[in-house]
């Protein structure tokens, strides 16, 4: 028997950190311009630490210089069920979930990183008032 697996999402904190996250995010992007900007950015060396999408399917990013030849994985704005789906293919990769963003119209955003950075992305996001999402098997 399938045990179900259960997501708790980033949180943003509030505090000291909340400055300087709300000016390290992008702005809210369309989706054409969301993809020319995300290119820009890898070609710059940049990825998304975290990535949330608005209810007017709006995306926004918070980029970071991730550690050199770190395999990640960034999907924004999918249905629940193609969420699980990609997190089973990364775990099957050694890809761990370090950041979820799900809104309020139920849409998953999430960024995976290679196990053996983990804690880099995880200090990273912590720097910036935001906690590593979690995911809990239930029986």
């Amino acid at each position: 028997m399938n045990a179900a697996t259960s997501y708790t999402p980033s949180r943003l904190l509030t505090g000291d950190m909340e400055l300087l996250r709300q000016h390290s995010f992008t702005r809210w992007m369309s989706r054409d311009l969301m993809q020319a900007a995300g290119d820009f950015c890898r070609n710059l060396g940049l990825v998304p630490a975290y990535c949330e999408v608005s209810p007017d399917h709006l995306t926004r990013y918070l980029f970071w210089r991730g550690p050199q030849g770190a395999l990640f994985e960034v999907r924004s704005g999918r249905a629940k069920e193609q969420f699980e789906e990609i997190d089973r293919a990364n775990q099957a990769r050694n890809l761990r979930l370090v950041s979820l963003h799900v809104n309020e119209s139920d849409l998953y955003s999430a960024v995976w990183i290679a196990a053996d950075h983990f804690e880099t992305a995880k200090a990273f996001l912590a720097a910036h008032g935001i906690t590593c999402a979690e995911r809990k098997l239930v029986s």
